[in-house]
């Protein structure tokens, strides 16, 4: 009997049916919204039979092949998704501590940290959810398991699949996240022991204060000069005069402060370039700004798709693109002409924005740095749980101070993404070259001119298709610009 081959647009057009209703429900679940985990699981199962027939019958394009590997994955793990879902928003919680009327769990932690003044309370929080997460690790590790099986039975694995996609050895990924986290350290450890007193009320940070932490708290000072300030009317003003102001009314924003929300910001485009939606939760005004313009960066790349272009191209993009523009977006806060013309601020306060987005910047590069090698090794070494928190332990020692190797568990995306923390290192190098070229060809009001909005455009239009072989990849450009301060 013979059996027909459906068309490779075809099939897109099928996977993109069934792949916007399923990203419906992910996003109700992520907002803290009502969805329907049986409808979760029919549409999984539905993409797991597309995903089969399209690797059965073709091997290009490649990333169609490689996300459809992917895609049965995401559906074998649907289940222990879920459940972890459940339990990390129950077992990771406290009734030592209330946010909101209600004891402080792992989505209202955050918070919790940007606002209590007692350290000693927030260690008693860290310390017992790091002794609580091992009853959660069993099910994190199957889950990883499950997409070494799959992965494996067509010959690669989430960490293959992931360097193929970004066009990179493993060795040099590696090399390059290796100079970043050492590069950061010396200037880190130096400009954290300045802040230390003033967002800690202690001499030095400790292990239980981490990145997020430190997100929240540095730039308080800030707040008197942007608590009138509306971040998404901010974001949405210079990208409206930069040639967005049609794409913006396809974003939807939701800030409200739901309990089951998680406690990051994201965007979903559910249906490319239709459908967007940014999401956040109210943290501090400076640290809104940052979460806004960094999800309105990612609403922008997907309301840019070009809806005539096929489903592979819209949908499947590499890691490090998914976060190029909204890095660059993001990075507009600390470009000194930006913070005076777009946002009023003066040259002191401006300066101070600079100090502090800097001094977070070297933090992010020294944490990420620990997150992605060992993440990296896991896949490459096939650790162990305890191996892996291990690991992860040493590396934080390494780029900047010994935190519980369990803490990793803990993570908002460590634990629930196969590979994806290289993405923001890779994307945050990119964006620093991008910008120079930007200010070298428009000047440096280049968010004014329609024409750079344009490349932008265009560029953003390219998603699956972005060339990533055409960027020079020096982290010393980035290890540079942060490590300077008014200070020093």
């Amino acid at each position: 009997m013979c059996t027909t081959v459906r068309s490779i647009d075809d099939l897109g057009a099928e996977f993109e049916k069934y792949v916007t209703q399923l990203f419906e429900q992910r996003y109700n679940q992520t907002a803290g919204l009502p969805y329907d985990r049986n409808l979760m699981g029919s549409l999984s199962e539905t993409l797991v039979g597309l995903s089969s027939e399209f690797l059965n019958s073709y091997e290009e394009p490649r990333s169609f092949y490689l996300n459809s590997i992917y895609r049965i994955a995401e559906a074998r793990k649907l289940p222990l998704s879920n459940e972890i879902y459940d339990q990390r928003m129950t077992l990771i919680s406290t009734k030592k501590f209330q946010i909101h009327k209600k004891a402080v769990n792992w989505g209202s932690w955050r918070q919790f940290n940007a606002q209590s003044i007692n350290s000693k309370d927030r260690q008693l929080i860290f310390d017992e959810f790091v002794k609580k997460i091992p009853d959660l690790a069993p099910l994190i590790l199957k889950r990883f398991n499950i997409s070494r099986q799959v992965y494996s039975l067509y010959g690669s694995s989430p960490l293959e699949a992931f360097l193929e996609r970004e066009f990179l050895s493993y060795e040099k990924l590696y090399d390059l996240i290796l100079a970043l986290g050492d590069g950061a350290r010396k200037p880190f450890l130096q400009v954290a022991n300045h802040y230390a007193m003033e967002i800690l009320d202690k001499e030095t940070f400790e292990y239980f204060d981490d990145f997020y932490l430190a997100r929240a708290r540095i730039y308080s000072p800030l707040n008197t000069y942007f608590k009138k300030k509306d971040p998404i009317l901010a974001a949405k003003s210079f990208l409206s005069n930069w040639g967005f102001e049609n794409d913006l009314a396809q974003i939807e924003v939701d800030n409200e402060n739901r309990e089951n929300k998680s406690p990051s910001a994201f965007c979903f485009g559910v249906q490319i370039p239709n459908d967007v939606r940014v999401v956040y939760k109210h943290v501090s005004p400076f640290s809104d700004f940052t979460s806004v313009f960094h999800e309105f960066g990612h609403a922008i790349h997907a309301t840019s798709g070009n809806s005539e272009d096929p489903y592979w191209k819209r949908y499947i993009i590499p890691m490090s693109v998914a976060e190029t523009f909204s890095t660059f977006i993001e990075m507009l806060l600390q470009y000194p002409v930006f913070l005076q013309q777009e946002l009023g601020l003066s040259e002191e306060v401006t300066q101070e924005v600079i100090d502090r987005r800097h001094f977070i910047n070297l933090f992010f590069l020294v944490f990420y740095s620990a997150n992605s090698l060992m993440k990296l090794e896991f896949w490459k070494r096939e650790y162990t749980l305890e191996q892996a928190s291990t690991r992860f332990q040493e590396l934080t020692k390494r780029f900047f101070w010994e935190m519980p190797g369990d803490y990793w568990l803990l993570h908002h995306i460590m634990p629930d993404y196969d590979l994806y923390t290289p993405a923001y290192l890779l994307a945050s190098i990119r964006v620093k070259e991008w910008i120079n070229e930007m200010i070298d060809e428009y000047g440096d009001q280049f968010w004014k001119e329609k024409q750079a909005g344009a490349v932008f455009r265009d560029l953003a239009a390219m998603r699956g298709e972005f060339d990533l072989t055409v960027w020079d990849m020096d982290p010393k450009l980035y290890l540079e610009e942060q490590s300077a301060f008014s200070f020093l």
